[in-house]
């Protein structure tokens, strides 16, 4: 019987590696799964140790803060590498901790399969000598990291971006008719909505003001986040939903989005976009720092170029946010511009597939692991 420790933390981490583990299982049904990561992992198939994913942490300021947990937690997964030695170990993005991960259970002679690379290419560019020295394959999913690897002599494949299998086909073909649908996605963290709902609803308002028919939808993660949602837009109108962050976006004609993963899902889906994002000014002054790209949403660096606007820090203002916004809202030459935009990015994400091809790397790995003794 083969054994798999994972290892993922956030939201997308845990949505990804249940769709690996599910992958998995379908090729190699006798393998067990175990390790960090979430619920939804969980109920792919995994015997969650530690629910990482609901505890995901952002910024430099609150990794210092959760500290002294994370090196608890650290710890104690070392140790149970160390006495259940599994017979590979995937880790899921979250660099942080996963990357130290890495090169511990390389040290005790565990396969390492890297899925979905830390940006290297933006900050920390050094990590990539790390796990090119701990993992044993690297699995991309941005065509332009393959190469960065390959150059080192790891044995890297790009297999696509899991994000094209996990939007449901009747989000394409949601229609908003006559409703005026706008997404409100302040991201899946506490400190991330935080900091950007009440800005956002700052914006909706205004909206609200040009076009009185306006619906606002916030997708949660789970009740917690939504909770802290609904008690933040006090008064406002947000209709919040678990879950459904695809429908939303299928359904929306316009969306304030968080940097992250939804920017993606959005450009996927073809709505347009405001990016927004806000860490603490420490985080926000480390970051200037050691962050070495032009922009920070995805949708961006894949094109190349500034095609949805990023509002950061201090420029998230409502007078200057609002404008954009209605912009894109109504039928103007920037909304067919970037609905244009949107679709070239669409085509540079790779075919359906990433799970399952993800998943074939890693049983090739243990296959030939387990023919060679």
């Amino acid at each position: 019987m083969t054994r798999v420790f994972f290892s993922a933390g956030e939201s997308s981490g845990d949505i990804h590696g249940a769709n690996l583990i599910r992958a998995l299982l379908a090729r190699s049904p006798s393998t067990t799964c175990e390790g960090l990561g979430g619920l939804r992992m969980a109920q792919a198939g995994m015997k969650l140790r530690y629910d990482l994913a609901s505890s995901g942490i952002m910024g430099f300021t609150e990794v210092v803060r959760s500290f002294p947990a994370v090196v608890r937690l650290f710890r104690e997964t070392c140790d149970h590498l160390r006495q259940a030695r599994p017979d590979c170990l995937v880790v899921i993005d979250y660099p942080g901790f996963n990357i130290r991960l890495a090169k511990y259970a390389s040290g005790l002679g565990i396969p390492v399969v890297y899925y979905i690379s830390p940006q290297v290419w933006a900050w920390k560019k050094g990590r990539i000598h790390t796990i090119a020295r701990s993992a044993e394959k690297v699995l991309v999913i941005l065509p332009f990291e393959e190469p960065l690897y390959s150059e080192l002599g790891v044995d890297c494949v790009y297999v696509g971006h899991p994000l094209v299998d996990h939007i449901p086909a009747s989000a394409y073909a949601a229609a908003p008719g006559n409703r005026l649908l706008i997404g409100l996605l302040p991201g899946s963290r506490e400190q991330e909505i935080r900091r950007l709902l009440a800005p956002m609803l700052e914006v909706a308002e205004g909206i609200q003001d040009a076009y009185p028919e306006a619906e606002f939808v916030t997708p949660c993660v789970d009740e917690v986040r939504q909770g802290q949602v609904r008690a933040l837009a006090g008064d406002f109108p947000l209709v919040t939903v678990i879950g459904k962050t695809c429908e939303v976006l299928g359904a929306a004609r316009f969306c304030l989005v968080a940097s992250g993963t939804a920017t993606l899902e959005a450009a996927l889906i073809g709505v347009p976009m405001i990016i927004m994002y806000k860490v603490s000014p420490l985080s926000h002054w480390i970051a200037r720092r050691v962050v070495h790209i032009e922009n920070i949403g995805l949708v961006n660096i894949l094109a190349g170029r500034r095609i949805v606007p990023e509002f950061l820090q201090h420029e998230i203002r409502s007078e200057r946010v609002l404008p954009a916004a209605l912009e894109l809202i109504d039928d103007t030459p920037a909304r067919e511009r970037m609905l244009r935009d949107l679709a070239e990015v669409r085509d540079t994400v790779g075919p359906p597939g990433a799970s399952e091809r993800a998943a074939e790397e890693i049983v090739e790995l243990l296959g030939r692991k387990a023919s060679h003794g």
